[in-house]
């Protein structure tokens, strides 16, 4: 890539979040390195330490971004508009974000066990996922829209019905058709397994 031209230092530091993103996706975690990041944008590696402490500092960053992206997706359920419908608007956009190449392979794959504060991000994502979903499951029980259960494992269960099924498909290279995941989902949910 060419040179970067002189550029605002919130526009630098974008730049270079954006570059990084896309070099941890390619290469992963441990295959990248500031070099391949700095050689993306076109910048020097000093200008990249004027920013970031370094590589895990990027990528800490990155993880940060991604997981506010995923849960940013999920819109509050309006209980006064059919229930149903908002449900499997907010599968479809959640499984979208998760099944961005980008998101899937830093998520799903590069994060896990890089070190311990990339765990506790981890953990702290999965435990606020899970109260989000554990919160809306009581909302649906006192409403009547949803069976009396456990709702910390019926969250744990829901959030592997999303997450188990996007992975897969990362990991065989197939296309996931969102809409059609969600749409599973939600007869899974309405209608159970067994005949």
């Amino acid at each position: 890539m060419a040179r970067a031209s002189a550029l605002a230092p919130d526009a630098r530091r974008a730049l270079l979040l954006t570059a990084a993103r896309r070099v941890f996706a390619r290469d992963g975690y441990h295959g990248a390195g500031v070099a391949e990041i700095v050689a993306e944008v076109g910048v020097a590696r000093g200008t990249f330490y004027r920013y970031f402490d370094g590589k895990r500092a990027i990528f800490q960053e990155i993880l940060a971004t991604m997981m506010d992206e995923v849960l940013g997706v999920v819109a509050p359920i309006d209980v006064t508009r059919p229930i149903p419908d908002q449900v499997v608007a907010n599968l479809e956009r959640l499984v979208r974000a998760i099944a961005a190449e980008d998101v899937c392979r830093v998520l799903f794959s590069e994060a896990v066990g890089i070190d311990e504060e990339g765990d506790d991000a981890l953990r702290a994502f999965y435990g606020d996922a899970l109260a989000r979903i554990e919160r809306a499951l009581r909302t649906g029980q006192n409403l009547g829209v949803v069976r009396a259960g456990d709702v910390n494992v019926l969250a744990r269960c829901l959030l592997g019905l999303i997450k188990e099924p996007v992975l897969q498909s990362a990991l065989d290279g197939t296309e996931l058709d969102a809409g059609a995941l969600a749409a599973e989902i939600v007869a899974l949910l309405r209608r159970g397994v067994l005949g």
